[in-house]
């Protein structure tokens, strides 16, 4: 849930203690209960359209509409988002995309001439795409290491998860120097 939803939902949630708190204090003293209704008599139902009635309405529109959102954000689900689920005949399997990702690491660092790598899984129509960042190191072809990246990484996948790799793209973000900097103690 988005910061946004979570600033309404605590609105939402102080208006409401505030309507029970008044509800149950209405209860306990009855005789509230008809100063209210004839406050309310006379501010609404006494005189033509007013300011107060049209505000009124407008608050109790948008609790309504706050009420079905929560409603609707509620009932969604979002665990679909994070995993991958294979339907067999014996039922589901579910394969988190981090996972997935732990498969493609290990499959990319096998591949000679990669000295570290990190993976990104996103879920695709019938699948996963998979984006694979690594240093390689110096003097040896970036197409050749890039390719062998990307039929180890798929295979990789496919075998251990079942799942059907659509695109895996390699970005070689640098050249491994061997070269680590250290501060001068004097």
């Amino acid at each position: 849930m988005n910061i946004f939803f979570r600033i309404l939902l605590a609105i939402y949630a102080f208006c409401l203690a505030v309507i029970s708190a008044v509800a149950m204090y209405i209860i306990v003293r009855p005789v509230a209960y008809t100063h209210v209704t004839g406050y309310l008599a006379e501010q609404f139902f006494s005189n033509g359209v007013s300011a107060l009635r049209i505000v009124v309405f407008i608050i109790a529109l948008i609790f309504f509409a706050m009420s079905i959102i929560f409603l609707l954000s509620g009932v969604k689900s979002n665990k679909d988002k994070k995993a991958v689920s294979k339907h067999t005949n014996i039922g589901e399997i579910r394969i988190s995309l981090n996972s997935i990702e732990n498969i493609a690491i290990n499959a990319s660092k096998k591949a000679g001439g990669v000295k570290e790598a990190k993976t990104f899984v996103n879920k695709a129509e019938d699948g996963v795409n998979i984006e694979v960042r690594v240093i390689v190191m110096p003097d040896l072809s970036i197409p050749a290491i890039s390719e062998d990246i990307q039929l180890r990484v798929k295979k990789a996948v496919e075998e251990a998860s079942g799942v059907s790799v659509k695109n895996v793209k390699v970005i070689v973000e640098s050249i491994f120097s061997g070269i680590t900097y250290k501060a001068r103690v004097e």
